[in-house]
């Protein structure tokens, strides 16, 4: 399922100091930092699989709370050489949409707290949600602004910025790719919420790297 249909199912059923981390490579080690300042936390990247293109680093995501986990930094270093950062950043734009479920379950399952009447407006309205979402994620490159450069606490990075509408739902995605010291690090920045955006984005942007 899509970035934006776990997103949608996420909101349907809510569930100021430095930090180092050191990994390994095949060469010496290297360190990523970024400034958390208080409100945040940080992960091992476990909820970032890698794919063979990249490792997960580490995730930052808001302390815990009903919509915590709808927002996060998710950092991973590529493996290898990127020749074109553009169009790498641009292939990372893919929407699985794989199943989408049945939807009706939600609501007909006898444990399900959407099962009273009072929910039959919910009812009706998520199936046509599906449907919106479906069709955003056959091209989803048209809810992207061209990429475009930047500037962390590292130097320079490639960025592509996207915003994907579902009826009354915002997903917002930033990626970015970023050389530094002979390796590539590649940032994942998503949330539903435009002013958490701007928090995540302050934090991305203190990254940097050393030996």
């Amino acid at each position: 399922m899509n970035i934006l249909l776990r997103r949608l199912g996420a909101v349907l059923l809510p569930s100021g100091l430095a930090l180092l981390i050191a990994f390994g490579s095949s060469g010496p080690a290297l360190a990523q930092t970024f400034d958390v300042p208080d409100g945040f936390h940080v992960g091992k990247g476990d909820d970032f699989p890698p794919d063979g293109k990249w490792r997960p680093i580490l995730t930052v995501r808001p302390d815990p709370g009903p919509f915590s986990d709808l927002s996060a930094i998710r950092l991973g270093q590529v493996a290898g050489a990127v020749g074109n950062p553009k169009a790498w950043l641009q292939r990372r734009v893919t929407l699985d949409l794989g199943q989408t479920g049945n939807t009706g379950s939600v609501f007909d399952s006898p444990d399900s707290p959407f099962s009273d009447p009072l929910f039959d407006a919910l009812r009706k309205a998520v199936p046509e949600l599906m449907k919106m979402a479906e069709q955003v994620a056959r091209l989803p490159l048209e809810s992207c602004d061209a990429p475009g450069k930047g500037y962390n606490a590292t130097g320079a990075y490639d960025e592509l910025y996207c915003v994907f509408t579902v009826g009354p739902i915002r997903q917002y995605l930033v990626l970015r790719l970023q050389e530094a010291q002979g390796h590539w690090y590649y940032t994942e920045v998503t949330t539903m919420n435009e002013r958490r955006l701007r928090h995540l984005l302050a934090i991305a942007d203190t990254f940097k790297t050393g030996g």
